[in-house]
């Protein structure tokens, strides 16, 4: 019971409760539309093409505006910021219900939206992680990113099902009117939080120049670079690996769609497993060895899935990568805001997020190798580029050992 109540420390804290209870309902709506705009552009298109163009549609603004949202979480009022991305988000949700009532719903409105959101979601994520410190202090730091990481998986486990259910049963019409109200409620939790003011010093400088100096800031401070290299390689290793989960169950285990979908809940999995161990960690546990051990352990997940084609194997194979992707994000946005000045805090979350942008970069090649060479050669391959990089970031990364 003593160790239940340290991992959920960070709720005691009521304005920290209300961020969380805003992520939860935000991201419950954010997961089932993703489901259901997967599903509905398909039965509008008919074409696998357009829906993974529409699927991907956040990524590049999700790049694009990374650094931007990153300054802006820190020249504005936070609050404000996220509670405006969220109701871009509502606003886009009732629209889409509307388009679909009136019988006007064409895939380009989806990709708008798509895109839209990805611009959204680099503006809110670094005001409202780097308003985390603010809330409940650095000693608990670890803990509350911990417990948003445990909020976010659970979502990311149930949300699409409840989506694809929805669809099934209810209809697209009903399944957006659920999603405007589940975002809705996040809104509405997110103003019980207080303002905080804006931690830039010099209001007067441009976004622009902001920008540059949050990059320059990641080539002076030594230890934010390391974590920041360190979480953008092993994204690129393990993102388009999950992304091609469809195929490579269909290629080694000839999976059935519901395979696939016991394959990503058992990522799910292993992220509400991580964001338990990280939430229960603590300012003095050896947390740059563990960052270091997280990323040796995703090395060891590819393996057994590259050359174990049992579909047991891969089941524990996706815990254990959903397990290491949930840590290295978590614990890396702590690392990297309590070693960052506090000016610089959402810039380096910013820096972060940057990783998620960059995935489908190296999802072309690997897609292209997964067609050429095979899913399981090319899955070796990544593992050991993974393991290799992994393990000798115990000599060139040697300053996370400190930490």
């Amino acid at each position: 019971m003593k160790n239940s109540k340290n991992i959920f420390k960070s709720l005691g804290n009521r304005n920290f409760l209300y961020v969380w209870l805003s992520l939860g309902f935000s991201m419950a709506g954010f997961q089932i539309q993703m489901t259901v705009r997967g599903i509905l552009v398909y039965d509008i298109t008919s074409d696998a093409f357009i829906t993974g163009v529409v699927s991907a549609g956040f990524a590049p603004s999700l790049l694009l505006f990374s650094m931007f949202g990153g300054v802006l979480g820190e020249k504005v009022n936070k609050k404000r910021l996220i509670q405006f991305a969220q109701s871009v988000n509502v606003i886009q949700s009732i629209i889409v219900g509307i388009l679909i009532y009136l019988n006007m719903l064409h895939w380009s409105h989806l990709l708008l939206v798509s895109v839209t959101q990805g611009a959204m979601f680099a503006i809110q994520v670094p005001a409202r992680q780097s308003l985390i410190p603010d809330l409940v202090g650095k000693k608990l730091l670890t803990n509350a990113i911990g417990l948003n990481a445990m909020q976010m998986g659970v979502t990311t486990m149930i949300a699409p099902a409840i989506g694809g259910y929805t669809y099934e049963f209810f209809g697209p019409l009903n399944s957006y009117v659920i999603v405007s109200i589940l975002m809705t409620v996040g809104v509405l939790f997110m103003g019980f939080v207080p303002n905080f003011p804006p931690k830039l010093s010099n209001k007067n400088t441009s976004t622009i120049q902001e920008i540059i100096n949050g990059f320059k800031y990641l080539r002076t401070n030594k230890l934010i670079r390391l974590i920041w290299i360190h979480a953008v390689i092993l994204a690129m290793c393990t993102g388009p690996f999950r992304m091609l989960i469809p195929v490579f169950a269909k290629d080694v285990y000839l999976s059935s769609p519901g395979d696939v979908g016991n394959l990503m809940a058992a990522g799910g999995i292993g992220g509400i497993l991580s964001s338990i161990l990280i939430a229960s960690l603590s300012s003095e546990s050896k947390r740059g060895w563990i960052l270091i051990i997280i990323g040796i352990i995703t090395g060891i997940g590819l393996l057994m899935a590259s050359t174990l084609s049992f579909f047991i194997v891969g089941i524990i194979a996706m815990i254990i990568v959903g397990f290491s992707e949930t840590g290295r994000w978590s614990l890396g946005q702590a690392l990297m805001m309590e070693n960052a000045g506090e000016e610089y805090r959402a810039r380096v979350i910013s820096l972060l997020m940057m990783s998620w942008g960059l995935m489908p970069i190296s999802m072309l090649p690997m897609g292209w190798a997964f067609e050429y060479f095979g899913a399981e050669i090319t899955t070796l391959f990544t593992a050991i580029i993974t393991l290799l990089f992994s393990i000798s970031s115990i000599y060139w990364a040697k300053s996370l050992t400190k930490i």
